[in-house]
């Protein structure tokens, strides 16, 4: 058991729990973002080591979303990095071809999911976060309750609503 000193609120925290007991729903919740599960355990074990680097800055709470906005945020970045490095023509050659029904498919996806993902972001904050929870994070009703503070059948109420939220928007698109 590593436990990892919080030395603003004077309480140790055991990492390994913590690991074992989120690693996997974070993982999901970055997947979600990034499509790609090798930049997603990447992204996890950045996301713990930064964690322990900076346990003071956890003023209590929960942790979960703590870790979520740890990882949001070195996904972003990674994200502003890879746009700014040029693709060279060789890496390019060296892929293998695409039928053109499958980049249809691929690109018809990738416009499904930026549609429901730029329509999320009409939502309040803890309406989407409800979202990306269940959704992409596969969390239950009762988890996502508990990490948001609030009780479970907040959590599927407003789930459902948001829900119903998004496909008014995206059906009167």
């Amino acid at each position: 058991m590593t436990m990892v000193e919080n030395a603003d609120n004077n309480s140790e925290i055991d990492i390994e729990a913590v690991y074992r007991q989120y690693a996997l729903p974070l993982k999901k919740f970055i997947v979600s973002m990034c499509s790609d599960s090798d930049m997603a355990d990447d992204i996890v074990s950045e996301t713990f080591f930064r964690a322990i680097k900076n346990i003071d800055s956890f003023y209590g709470g929960n942790i979960f979303t703590w870790l979520c906005t740890i990882a949001k945020n070195i996904f972003f970045n990674h994200m502003k990095k890879k746009e700014t490095q040029n693709v060279s023509l060789d890496a390019e050659e060296q892929a293998e071809p695409v039928s053109p029904k499958k980049t249809e498919d691929m690109v018809i996806q990738k416009m499904n999911s930026l549609e429901l993902l730029k329509n999320m972001q009409s939502l309040g904050n803890e309406e989407r976060e409800v979202i990306y929870l269940r959704i992409f994070a596969d969390l239950s009703f009762g988890d996502i309750g508990e990490v948001l503070g609030k009780t479970e059948n907040w959590a599927r109420v407003t789930f459902f609503r948001s829900k119903d939220k998004l496909k008014r928007r995206m059906d009167n698109e």
